[in-house]
């Protein structure tokens, strides 16, 4: 894939990840997907409906369907009520990740998300935060996990442990 964007780091503070971003990400399927971060709840609010502050919007040609800590909304409405079919992709409804997670320990089954999941979707604050950070498109190498002939952007990729952590 292609990733390209801006963002907005804070100036002071322990933090020093991106409070606020805008990236797009071209896929070789020909999906397009942006994926930004905004700190202005009241901006969501208007757009959505309503904000927890932490959230996330699925915007289409169809319609846009956002998700946060208190529910579910959607424009249209009527894409809440979609009929899916036995063989359709369903997200898992979760209401408790603590107690999902308690409850595949002892059932030895999948969690709600499974760690590879979690590194793929980790895997995309990563490689964005490092495109904003170089300013400049950067092409994502899923399968090798690394940029495509860019040494910089794959240094980036590494850290040194810091004392006393070691492997």
């Amino acid at each position: 894939m292609e990733i390209a964007g801006s963002g907005i780091f804070p100036t002071e503070g322990a933090h020093d990840c991106a409070l606020n971003w805008d990236l797009k990400l071209k896929y070789d399927s020909g999906v397009v997907m942006n994926y930004t971060g905004n700190p202005y709840p009241d901006e969501w609010k208007k757009r959505y409906g309503r904000t927890q502050g932490h959230g996330t919007a699925f915007e289409g040609a169809d319609g846009w369907v956002h998700v946060d800590r208190g529910g579910i909304n959607a424009y249209p409405e009527s894409l809440l009520k979609t009929e899916f079919g036995p063989n359709d992709v369903r997200l898992i409804k979760s209401n408790n990740h603590v107690r999902n997670l308690l409850d595949c320990i002892k059932t030895r089954t999948k969690t709600i998300c499974p760690i590879e999941d979690a590194v793929a979707a980790d895997a995309l604050c990563h490689i964005s935060d490092i495109a904003i950070r170089l300013k400049r498109k950067l092409r994502w190498d899923a399968k090798k996990e690394k940029f495509v002939n860019d040494e910089a952007a794959n240094r980036r990729l590494r850290r040194s442990m810091r004392s006393p952590w070691k492997l």
